[in-house]
């Protein structure tokens, strides 16, 4: 095979890899590891289960960073209110980021001690907000979450027993979207980001947390660059880097809708991608200090997944190149073509509110992920981004 054969069957082969190798070949290892535990609890006769509720329940702080959520926030707060926890050691600290909008007001009326309301003027950006919430709290355990979300009454306890095990450091819950009756495929998408969270879990390669529902450990916090965008994979991830563990807990489960359209998705992916491209940029140790589960986790489920359209476009540059020595290449080149033009088309016809079956509409779905990576990227490296955000359904 040529050089340009090879990068062709590497594009395309690592693509394929991500999206539909991976998960096969994680459930089999998962099983592996799994399969061991049992071999040694049967030797040893220990019990590995964890218990239902920690040995003794810790003072708990739960963080938040809002911004223009006043359609969210009364609700948001009467949910945490209604945890299944002892309120002596319980305290929400609601941060309000330069809202415009009746955020900060509703904040200001808040008068349960439980609630700990931090109204900022100015907009400064997620990070920054979750940097001075957190120095406020003294808790030993820190519960992060959004305004938009809302937990499950035990949610709180079920996170916190596993931090009785020393070498946890954090615990990611699990994120419910209700389904969407538009266009937007994400529910989909992250009922398969679930089947991977879990058994990514299994293996001890964890990656990040789901923002909505997280927990770590108060020493292990470190500070945020003002600039952060995935806050929730960073704050995570550092957890990791420290040498604990992050454990998913599906027991512990939030709730949020999903956007009605795909260009709602679209814009959030956007951003997260701008993010994607900024952690793995300054963070070489979420490859290098992280566990062996983690760092083959992180390359074939968060980086191959990443450069994924830049895969793609260059598997099609090679085969263009090939398509002037042979029909056989030139067909596959019109094959990528047809593909991508049709994935295309397919996302502008959910732009004018057609309504496309599933399998249609997971394309363009896809389509539009792989393109939020694509200019993410760009982004990215112009540095056209900043940490301040906008309000976006989810």
């Amino acid at each position: 095979m040529s050089v340009l054969e090879w990068v062709v069957a590497a594009s395309l082969g690592l693509v394929f890899y991500s999206y539909a190798l991976y998960p096969l070949i994680l459930a089999l290892v998962a099983m592996v590891v799994q399969l061991r535990r049992d071999a040694r609890y049967v030797s040893s006769k220990q019990d590995r289960r964890v218990p239902a509720q920690a040995r003794m329940l810790p003072a708990v702080a739960v963080i938040i960073s809002a911004y223009n959520e006043q359609m969210h926030l009364r609700q948001r707060i009467d949910n945490l209110l209604t945890m299944n926890y002892p309120p002596e050691l319980l305290r929400c600290y609601i941060g309000s980021d330069g809202s415009s909008d009746a955020t900060a007001s509703i904040l200001a009326a808040c008068t349960d001690r439980r609630i700990q309301a931090c109204v900022y003027d100015v907009n400064r950006g997620k990070a920054s907000v979750l940097n001075d919430l957190v120095a406020q709290a003294s808790a030993p355990i820190l519960v992060f979450s959004d305004a938009n979300t809302f937990f499950h009454p035990d949610a709180i306890t079920v996170l916190v027993k596993h931090f009785d095990q020393a070498d946890v450091g954090g615990v990611s819950g699990e994120l419910r979207l209700k389904g969407s009756g538009g266009d937007n495929q994400d529910s989909v998408y992250w009922r398969l980001e679930q089947f991977l969270k879990f058994f990514e879990g299994r293996i001890n390669g964890l990656l990040g947390a789901n923002g909505a529902i997280y927990a770590i450990r108060r020493n292990l916090w470190q500070p945020l660059p003002p600039d952060t965008i995935c806050d929730d994979f960073c704050v995570a991830m550092n957890v990791s880097a420290s040498g604990h563990r992050l454990v998913y807990e599906p027991a512990a489960w939030a709730e949020e809708d999903t956007p009605q359209a795909i260009a709602e998705e679209y814009n959030r992916r956007l951003r997260i991608g701008i993010g994607n491209f900024q952690a793995l940029v300054r963070h070489p140790e979420y490859i290098t200090r992280t566990s062996l589960g983690t760092s083959f986790a992180y390359l074939s489920h968060k980086v191959l997944r990443w450069t994924a359209p830049h895969l793609l476009l260059l598997g099609l540059v090679a085969s263009a190149i090939l398509a002037t020595q042979s029909i056989g290449w030139l067909s596959l080149t019109l094959l990528q073509l047809a593909a991508y033009g049709a994935a295309m088309c397919l996302y502008q016809l959910t732009q004018r509110q057609v309504v496309l079956p599933s399998l249609l509409r997971m394309a363009a779905f896809l389509y539009a992920l792989n393109w939020a990576f694509m200019v993410a990227s760009w982004r990215f490296a112009r540095g056209n981004y900043r940490g301040s955000w906008r309000r976006t359904e989810r």
